[in-house]
């Protein structure tokens, strides 16, 4: 039997032919929900684009039965990065055919199209947390609340070759089938590291849209207000997202731009001159000094390129059309997911009688 293993961070680590079959029921399963932070969501991301290149795509074309519409999705990635890599290419790889006048051209017009695919893909992932935060702060309802599923071989068959396979998912990817049960409890921790209450976290949903305090099944009155607020913000994310998107390729193309491409190039690159009497140990430090110092001053370039490209943009009436057009999608959006859910606690409360009585509409 062939057997595909990755570690933590998605690589593949061996195909083996195993005379052992490892069934269903020799697997355990672990979920395990995760702190929305940057750097969580930043593993969680790695974990999931490098079992895309190589795990995902090696267990479906050996015919893994254990391949899933989970690592379908996560190959879409694949030709995103790909096609991306190809776009970037285009001008600059062909450019030492040109002239020299059209060399200059042609790598200024493939340097905006590779900052456009950067700025498109960040305006995109980043612009969702405008619709998530403010819905947050406003429901107490996080739709990016994430967790890690983590398969593993049971320690009893004492295999060579440990299988462990990891999934990152979203507690409310699904509008029908949200994961309601990691949102009790047992599945949180407080600052010790103890089990908070059950119904800890809907208790703070039904506080915080005014259900009441102290309810007996507070987890029953806020699902429908969850699966409310799923819908509106999971439209709101999708139509907003693209438009902040489109931003962030607009943005690309302004001119402002050239200062920080020749600040980035090899010729304005500032070389270190070891000393010829310096020992391995001072040139080495002067090699660092000096890379940290040309990272600095490029980074310094680009906030300053970003400052004057966006001024540069919004000047113009096709910029503020489009900046202008995302924006109010965002605050729509967010608007429209909030009154949903004031509008979805009245209708419940015309629902649950709080002396237990169920009243029919």
């Amino acid at each position: 039997m062939t057997i595909s293993v990755s570690n933590k961070a998605g690589f593949p680590v061996n195909n083996f032919v195993n005379s052992t079959k490892v069934s269903s029921s020799d697997m355990k399963e672990e979920t395990t929900l995760k702190p929305n932070t940057l750097k969580n969501r930043f593993m969680s991301a790695y974990q999931k684009t490098t079992s895309a290149f190589t795990e995902y795509p090696a267990k479906g074309l050996t015919g893994s039965k254990k391949s899933n519409f989970y690592e379908f999705l996560s190959m879409g990635i694949v030709p995103y990065l790909v096609g991306s890599a190809t776009f970037m290419a285009v001008f600059n790889g062909a450019s030492h055919f040109f002239n020299n006048f059209a060399t200059k051209n042609a790598k200024s017009i493939g340097n905006k199209m590779a900052l456009g695919v950067v700025l498109y893909g960040v305006a995109k992932t980043l612009s969702k947390s405008l619709i998530s935060t403010p819905v947050k702060w406003a429901t107490g309802i996080d739709t990016e609340m994430s967790y890690e599923r983590h398969t593993y071989s049971d320690p009893d068959l004492n295999l060579k070759h440990p299988i462990h396979e990891y999934e990152q998912h979203k507690v409310m990817e699904s509008h029908d089938f949200p994961r309601y049960d990691m949102m009790y409890g047992e599945k949180q921790k407080d600052k010790d590291g103890n089990p908070l209450p059950h119904n800890y976290l809907f208790d703070k949903i039904a506080k915080k849209n005014g259900l009441g305090e102290n309810l007996a099944a507070s987890d029953t009155e806020v699902k429908p207000l969850i699966k409310d607020v799923i819908s509106r913000s999971s439209t709101a994310k999708s139509i907003s997202s693209y438009l902040w998107a489109a931003v962030g390729v607009t943005l690309a193309v302004q001119n402002s731009w050239n200062h920080f491409f020749r600040a980035a190039s090899k010729s304005n690159w500032q070389r270190f001159k070891p000393a010829q009497d310096g020992n391995l140990i001072t040139n080495t430090i002067g090699k660092l000094a000096n890379t940290g110092k040309n990272i600095g001053r490029i980074a310094g370039s680009f906030g300053r390129s970003f400052v004057d490209a966006s001024k540069e943009l919004y000047k113009g009436k096709a910029g503020k059309a489009v900046i202008g057009t995302a924006a109010a999608a965002t605050i729509l959006g967010v608007i429209n997911t909030i009154y949903g859910a004031r509008t979805a606690v009245e209708q419940n409360k015309n629902v649950f009688d709080k002396k237990g009585k169920i009243t029919v509409q």
